[in-house]
């Protein structure tokens, strides 16, 4: 098989979500440009709109800093990140 120039774009439907691939190769075969758009990003946006409606409920039911971060992380979990999302996704600091 002879390389050449080309891009490849796929889409597959993965247990989280879709998973969207991106390549672009110049006319030796080398990799000139990948991007791999996967489900926790695109549901990034959705955790953050539900983070912002769930914070002002819990401070006015008065949560303490260990309910809210315990409701915060189950709804973090709720979208089912990967692994390694769901363990560093979520760092909660309290202000007063």
């Amino acid at each position: 098989i002879q390389p050449k120039a080309g891009r490849g774009v796929g889409a597959v439907d993965v247990p989280r979500g879709i998973l969207f691939h991106d390549y672009e190769y110049d006319d030796a075969g080398i990799c000139i440009s990948a991007n791999c758009i996967i489900p926790t990003n695109q549901n990034h946006a959705n955790i953050q709109g539900d983070m912002d409606k769930l914070v002002p409920e819990m401070l006015q039911a008065n949560k303490s800093q260990a309910e809210m971060e315990l409701y915060l992380e189950m709804l973090v979990r709720a979208y089912d990140p990967c692994i390694s999302c769901s363990t560093h996704y979520l760092n909660v600091t309290f202000v007063k």
